[in-house]
């Protein structure tokens, strides 16, 4: 990971962060105090409804970041690697499809996009495929082949199953 950042790096920019965030509270320094912490997340979070961002959404990524950032600086293997060539999938976006929460991963090497659903712990990745129906990712294990040409094989989940069906 060249020019990245360490993890102590990223630790002292968010130290300066939180010393001009007291200063505007009541102009004193920051002192590690957690009551000042949760104000900071307490005015992020309405920071983020006042600009539309999914709060929640995005500490569920940066959570997930946090993990492969620490697994990359402390040398621990990630399990997370790609199933189709084996390098460390990044987090694109965390979602919920049919109730279940799910972490979208790809791989900057094959191109390849894969799904862990979040419904038990250590679920496994599976590769994902888009449904015809809505483009929403689904996991390949749970699509039906809606229609196939030559050698490609265009998808449908049950989001869109039924839906189709009526038409």
């Amino acid at each position: 990971m060249t020019g990245e950042p360490t993890n102590e790096e990223r630790a002292e920019r968010i130290d300066t962060v939180m010393q001009a965030y007291c200063l505007t509270l009541d102009g004193r320094d920051f002192e590690g105090d957690e009551d000042d912490f949760r104000d900071l997340l307490t005015d992020l979070m309405h920071f983020c409804e006042r600009m539309e961002i999914d709060f929640n959404e995005n500490l569920r990524v940066a959570r997930d970041n946090y993990e492969h950032e620490r697994e990359v600086e402390t040398g621990i293997p990630n399990n997370l690697g790609c199933p189709e060539c084996g390098c460390i999938l990044e987090v694109s976006r965390t979602d919920t499809l049919l109730g279940i929460d799910r972490v979208i991963f790809d791989c900057q090497n094959c191109d390849g996009t894969f799904i862990r659903e979040l419904t038990v712990a250590d679920s496994p990745i599976e590769r994902a495929v888009k449904c015809v129906g809505c483009g929403n990712l689904i996991v390949r294990s749970t699509a039906r082949i809606f229609y196939q040409s030559d050698d490609l094989a265009h998808y449908i989940g049950e989001c869109c199953w039924d839906e189709r069906l009526r038409d």
